[in-house]
């Protein structure tokens, strides 16, 4: 079983870090759509006792409370954690950040792990420069109670 969100951000709102791409587009003035680059598309999968989360797109103070819902909906129904694929991320900020940190001791509260999984280049700096690579690493889980 899959499950696929889509996340859009409210019109007329975008991250203040992200480029504007719409002026490309050749767009008209008023309200532009929101662009593919500002789509957050999710996907889930089990593989054993864990799910399995995909992340493609930008993740931002405006799509990080969807993959932050998608991430605990998967926690729910694994047995022993969450693997999170963000190979397809092409922007992460400090909300995308905050949200991935929450979520872990989520799932720590409730004994379970999370791991992630071929972090892009974009991603892959971050938890680098903040030192949180290493949280998200399998050796660095903790080992399960008897």
């Amino acid at each position: 079983m899959h499950a696929r969100d889509v996340s859009v951000p409210e019109p007329g709102h975008r991250s203040p870090y992200r480029p504007l791409i719409s002026a490309a587009l050749g767009t008209a003035a008023g309200p532009t759509p929101p662009s593919l680059s500002s789509i957050l598309l999710t996907d889930s999968y089990s593989e054993g006792p864990r799910k399995v989360v995909t992340v493609n797109g930008e993740v931002d103070y405006e799509t990080a409370p969807v993959m932050s819902a998608v991430l605990r909906s998967a926690l729910r129904d694994s047995a022993e954690g969450v693997d999170v694929d963000l190979s397809a991320v092409r922007f992460w900020d400090c909300s995308a950040l905050n949200a991935l940190l929450s979520f872990r001791r989520e799932a720590l509260a409730h004994g379970k792990t999370v791991t992630v999984r071929s972090p892009s280049r974009t991603v892959r700096r971050v938890l680098g420069l903040t030192g949180t690579a290493r949280l998200f690493r399998p050796s660095a889980m903790p080992s399960p109670r008897p």
